[in-house]
């Protein structure tokens, strides 16, 4: 339990910072809305007219995919250069997560979330 107490004093001094940045900014920020200010910003240009049909997500799903898969490849690495110290365990932990990986891959590949129309 004594190891764990500068962490935990860490923990709530960020937290306490936090509460406290934020509260600052509420009381002493400025409080002057104007139409400009209140409104959503795109770009900085007008819109000239309303879309007539909804945008597609796919490239959203597509860039997504990405980094979990990525993130997931990259964990890889740690347990490659451990593969010698890891031994037989080392090479079914591998398999697994390997498996892990590729199961999704193929479903969502099956799915059609590759595929652009």
């Amino acid at each position: 339990m004594p190891e764990i107490v500068p962490v935990l004093i860490l923990m709530g001094l960020a937290l306490a910072f936090t509460l406290l940045v934020t509260l600052v900014t509420f009381v002493f920020g400025p409080k002057h809305p104007t139409p400009e200010k209140l409104a959503p910003y795109e770009c900085g240009i007008q819109e000239i007219e309303a879309p007539n049909q909804r945008f597609p997500v796919k490239y959203l799903v597509t860039g997504m995919l990405f980094i979990i898969f990525d993130v997931e490849a990259a964990s890889i690495i740690p347990l490659a250069i451990l593969m010698r110290q890891l031994k037989v365990q080392g090479f079914v932990e591998l398999v697994i997560f390997a498996v892990v990986l590729i199961v999704p891959f193929f479903y969502i590949w099956r799915k059609g979330a590759f595929t652009w129309e």
